[in-house]
């Protein structure tokens, strides 16, 4: 057989080949924008954590109107006041399972520190990560006592 021949039936043997290569590398992209999309959604998710998170413990701060002296706040009322902010503000329809999961008063009682957990939605890759992904956001509002 010729040198020709062989290179022809060589190419024919290896014919479909590349198709097999460009399938898998278009997944592993796809993949990974997937992955990048995912991400960007537990990103922009903590970011609106966050932001309720500051809100809620402003509102916690600004609930604190103590008598002259040193401001007394109680963890329950911190949790009080965020829960009450959360509802008002209609947050529970913007986060997926949103609660106060912690809530204290410095030593000193002028700084309120709330916790929120909630979970973010992964609709691109439900079959191959969890569905939800677990966000947590803290925040600290100092209490002004006006004189």
């Amino acid at each position: 057989m010729s040198r020709r021949g062989r290179t022809q039936q060589a190419l024919a043997e290896e014919s479909g080949q590349t198709t097999v290569l460009i399938l898998g590398l278009v997944s592993i992209v796809l993949m990974l924008a997937a992955v990048i999309i995912s991400a960007s959604i537990v990103n922009v998710e903590s970011r609106k954590l966050l932001s309720e998170a500051d809100a809620a413990a402003s509102s916690a701060a600004l609930a604190a109107q103590p008598a002259p002296g040193t401001p007394q706040l109680t963890e329950q009322q911190i949790v009080a006041a965020a829960q009450d902010y959360l509802s008002e503000a209609e947050a529970h329809h913007r986060h997926h399972d949103l609660a106060v999961t912690g809530a204290s008063i410095s030593g000193g009682g002028d700084t309120i520190t709330v916790e929120l957990r909630a979970e973010a939605e992964l609709p691109v890759l439900r079959w191959v990560l969890p569905a939800t992904v677990e966000v947590t956001a803290e925040s600290h509002a100092r209490i002004t006592v006006n004189r």
